[in-house]
């Protein structure tokens, strides 16, 4: 071998290494940018709402959230994704006897359709603090695309100053007897609404 090729080598072995040091060096801060939320289950609901009889909404929630995967990317939105499980039988509004029949084979079965599931396919920025959100929500073994409306209500410091906090609500409608529910309708609304509120934690900004 000649000193040409240990010099070629030693060449392209710097180079390789340099190209390395510098890919490294900037896979952290594009990480940064969009990075997996720490969301906080015991601040997150599932509020929702329905017409009874054109009197009143009859109001209730899902009581048991199985999990929230959430990657936020504060810098650009679009790159962000949400996917929840909820126990459908968790349903609650407060009255035993109206509760079972919603659990019943008549509307979520849930015992057939254990959980509901929602996961994001498209989130896109409105505004300074709001944005929508479409995905596909699974319930009583029907598949259908939703959109949501989204607000950032705020990002900051927690009270203790351990780590920082990002506070979404989510809003927005859907038709049951797109899911294959239709007991009752008119009587009680075919159109839902339903309100989300979530948190997730993250590490401090960097001071």
């Amino acid at each position: 071998m000649t000193f040409g090729y240990f010099r070629y080598l030693r060449f392209n072995s710097a180079t390789l290494f340099a190209a390395s040091l510098g890919l490294a060096m900037l896979l952290p801060a594009a990480q940064a940018q969009s990075q997996k939320a720490d969301v906080d289950l015991e601040h997150v609901s599932v509020l929702w709402s329905v017409m009874h009889g054109g009197f009143s909404s009859v109001t209730g929630q899902f009581r048991q959230i199985n999990k929230v995967d959430m990657v936020f990317d504060r810098k650009d939105v679009a790159n962000s994704k949400v996917s929840v499980e909820i126990e459908a039988a968790s349903l609650d509004s407060n009255h035993a006897y109206r509760d079972n029949w919603a659990r019943s084979e008549t509307e979520l079965d849930v015992w057939k359709f254990r959980t509901i599931t929602f996961e994001s396919t498209k989130i896109e920025k409105t505004g300074d603090n709001t944005g929508k959100m479409t995905g596909n929500l699974t319930m009583h073994g029907v598949t259908q695309p939703i959109t949501m409306d989204v607000t950032y209500n705020k990002g900051g410091m927690h009270l203790s100053k351990k780590y920082s906090i990002d506070g979404f609500t989510a809003k927005g409608k859907l038709k049951r007897s797109d899911f294959g529910m239709k007991a009752f309708i008119p009587w009680i609304g075919e159109e839902v609404e339903f309100v989300i509120q979530l948190e997730a934690k993250r590490p401090n900004d960097p001071t």
